[in-house]
């Protein structure tokens, strides 16, 4: 999310680290020049809002990650997707996400394993349907509602590259502000879906995406891409101090110690 604009992201942990999945575009076409050194957020809870910073996760570098992809769609740009690396300080430990750290079970679906006429979900924030307020008060000063949109359809080919295409005529007004958002498998049980892709465009009843498969080893070597940075507060960190074992272990503990301090807050909540 920008202050001024919705937006659609995949949030991801990989070493230990947290990032979201986005298109370029998505950023560029809401702000042109930084306000301040956390530009945009990204709310770290699927299932409740945010009362304050410590709901929030906040940009440190932007990865060029499509750099490192060498798969070849005619109709979507690769150089469009971008990892935003966030700060590892967060507060609260997010409750969704694609954790590429676990060992257990299949996360992405094979291109060899889509066909046509396989159901697919498209999902994300529509900025028409996600505004964001400034409401005068000494609560707080910027509210929204938000609201996750799911739009279903089939794959279908266009030479080697799989769509998705609509079951109704979705305009590209109803889509805009999901470009980055999830498209998944359609399954009996929750824990059968897997990721498809990563949504770069929608128009003319047709959606295209980015396959899973092609962005999870772009994430893995995402240091191997140049990176432009967000905030300045990262030339007071060393990568390659950052990427070592130490440093890794060292971010896992702190996150199962904010997730201890996150889950006995939500069973608070649930008692009163």
């Amino acid at each position: 999310m920008v202050y001024s604009k919705g937006g659609t992201g995949i949030l991801i942990k990989y070493q230990q680290k947290f990032f979201l999945l986005t298109a370029q575009h998505v950023l560029d076409e809401n702000y042109e020049a930084a306000q301040n050194e956390s530009p945009f957020f990204t709310h770290l809870f699927a299932k409740r809002g945010w009362e304050g910073i410590e709901g929030m996760g906040f940009p440190m570098r932007g990865w060029r990650i499509g750099e490192l992809i060498t798969a070849d769609s005619p109709c979507i740009d690769m150089q469009d997707i971008v990892l935003i690396e966030l700060s590892s300080s967060l507060f609260r430990f997010p409750d969704k996400f694609i954790d590429l750290d676990g060992t257990n079970g299949r996360i992405a679906v094979a291109v060899s394993d889509l066909y046509d006429g396989m159901l697919l979900v498209a999902s994300g924030y529509p900025i028409d349907e996600n505004p964001i307020e400034y409401p005068y008060g000494d609560d707080y000063n910027c509210s929204t509602v938000i609201n996750k949109h799911i739009f279903h359809g089939v794959c279908e080919f266009e030479g080697s590259a799989p769509l998705l295409r609509f079951f109704s005529q979705i305009t590209h007004s109803e889509m805009n502000g999901m470009s980055g958002g999830m498209v998944s498998n359609l399954m009996p049980k929750s824990n059968q879906v897997a990721w498809v892709g990563m949504i770069q465009k929608a128009g003319n009843g047709i959606l295209r995406f980015y396959p899973a498969c092609w962005i999870i080893p772009a994430i893995k070597n995402y240091m191997q891409a140049s990176h432009y940075v967000i905030d300045p507060a990262v030339h007071m960190a060393n990568l390659e101090i950052e990427s070592t074992l130490e440093a890794i272990q060292g971010r896992a503990e702190y996150f199962k110690m904010i997730k201890v301090i996150t889950d006995d807050m939500r069973a608070r909540e649930a008692g009163h």
